[in-house]
């Protein structure tokens, strides 16, 4: 539920999610307190995502036949409120445990600006635009992104809200896979020059995020400790988003009848930013 004040109510998952056990209480502070930290600023993300959805969700209302997907979006709102809170208790369940704990200041409200693509021929093409950019591209590598953290994380804790967080990206992603079907041929035709760009931005955007850019732990141990709990390295995030343009979204999208010569070309190269 969305209160007057914008701000979400409601279960914070569909699945309870561990208590903190012996394990977290016994972990050294400084190692807890960053988990809660890294925990706390991605709230903020993704207080930031719920924005997005609102102009995908205002946008897919402009396309009459796809009033289901406006529904899906407008849900897809609702989700990342939902992961702001889920975010939030992860971070309280690391700062609150053991000795030493801390409070946590409410998430920072990141400023907010979707692009306004102006070379956009029409406004059909501009609407298209915020679907693809959000969903085909930035949700589908959160989905990369998150499923290798699951896949390192081996906490059951941090295990339970990555699962949760995964299953509604990859949701969010179908929306603008979905939306790329009933596209007149014009449309799609236009769609060619522009996704070279939008991997470029996107790729740029997933790259700048200060979550992604901690200093490595000062030994081996506290690099596995980290992924244990839901947190890769940086070289390892770079890896899973390469992965997720390479074999998800190019395949992806020359499968519904895009041209991607020049997306694969720029990933041949190391997709430079």
């Amino acid at each position: 539920m969305i209160l007057d004040d914008g701000r979400w109510r409601g279960a914070v998952t569909q699945r309870p999610i561990p208590e903190a056990d012996a394990e977290i209480h016994a972990l050294p502070v400084e190692f807890r307190h960053r988990l809660a930290q890294l925990w706390w600023s991605q709230a903020a993300t993704e207080g930031r995502v719920a924005k997005s959805f609102a102009v995908v969700a205002e946008a897919l209302g402009r396309r009459s036949e796809n009033q289901e997907l406006k529904a899906l979006a407008e849900r897809a709102v609702d989700d990342e409120h939902r992961h702001v809170e889920l975010c939030l208790l992860m971070a309280r369940r690391y700062a609150e445990a053991g000795p030493r704990r801390h409070a946590l200041a409410p998430p920072l409200e990141l400023p907010f600006s979707h692009p306004s693509h102006p070379e956009a021929r029409t406004p059909e093409l501009r609407d298209t635009l915020f679907i693809i950019g959000q969903c085909v591209f930035n949700e589908t590598l959160a989905s990369a992104y998150l499923s290798a953290s699951y896949e390192a994380a081996t906490h059951p804790m941090a295990r339970a809200a990555l699962r949760e967080l995964l299953s509604d990206e990859v949701d969010h992603a179908r929306i603008g896979w979905a939306s790329l079907g009933p596209l007149p041929p014009t449309l799609r035709d236009e769609l060619a020059a522009w996704i070279h760009p939008l991997a470029v931005a996107n790729l740029r955007e997933w790259r700048k995020l200060t979550l992604l850019d901690t200093k490595p732990f000062s030994d081996a141990a506290e690099t596995v400790a980290l992924a244990r709990h839901g947190f890769l390295g940086k070289t390892r995030i770079e890896e899973a988003l390469f992965e997720g343009m390479r074999d998800l979204i190019a395949p992806g999208l020359a499968l519904v009848g895009l041209r991607t010569a020049c997306l694969n070309r720029w990933l041949d190269s190391g997709a430079p930013t």
